[in-house]
């Protein structure tokens, strides 16, 4: 594929693609702190990195991470708080 055609299909910003970022993310930052409570150093490392490439994706997005977690499964902004955030 031409770097002309790679735009064209590109899944940059596809609600797809901030799905599977967003569940990266989360998994990642999970199996990390397994890894570095045993002592798996280097797998703690590059389970980190994946996290950060993750979130990096996701701030980069076009929508922005905060729009891009306010929307519901048809693309509309949802209007009911989010429940799995605890209160600072």
């Amino acid at each position: 594929m031409t770097p002309e055609h790679a735009s064209d299909s590109s899944p940059v910003g596809s609600k797809e693609a901030l799905d599977a970022a967003r569940y990266a993310a989360d998994m990642t930052a999970q199996l990390e702190a397994m890894a570095a409570a045993v002592d798996l150093d280097l797998l703690a490392y590059f389970l980190g990195m994946a996290k950060a490439e993750a979130e990096l994706f996701l701030r980069l997005s076009p929508e922005g991470p905060e729009k891009a977690e306010a929307r519901d499964g048809d693309g509309h902004e949802s209007r009911e708080p989010r429940s799995d955030r605890s209160a600072d």
